[in-house]
């Protein structure tokens, strides 16, 4: 359970940085990737979503907990990385 607790407190600071990212890019973009952009977040949250429960499905057992949430801490920490990336002003 500690371990869950981790990743979550991890995992939200992550996402405050994916947001804070998000809304840093957007304003870096033009219009037409403004809304590029947005249509690949909303399908990355998709299959983000959709991945993670696949890995937290796939033994049964306890530790499927453990790699759901290992995977949404991994792949939101990337996708703030990324985010970050397009915000860049070198762009």
């Amino acid at each position: 359970m500690n371990m869950l607790n981790c990743m979550g407190s991890e995992t939200e600071q992550h996402d405050a940085r994916l947001n804070q990212n998000y809304k840093a890019a957007m304003q870096a973009l033009n219009k037409g990737q403004q809304n590029q952009l947005r249509d690949a977040q909303r399908l990355w949250i998709k299959f983000r979503d959709a991945d993670c429960a696949l890995l937290g499905s796939l033994t049964g057992g306890s530790i499927d907990r453990i790699n759901s949430a290992s995977c949404f801490l991994d792949m939101t920490k990337q996708r703030a990385d990324d985010l970050a990336r397009l915000a860049e002003p070198s762009l």
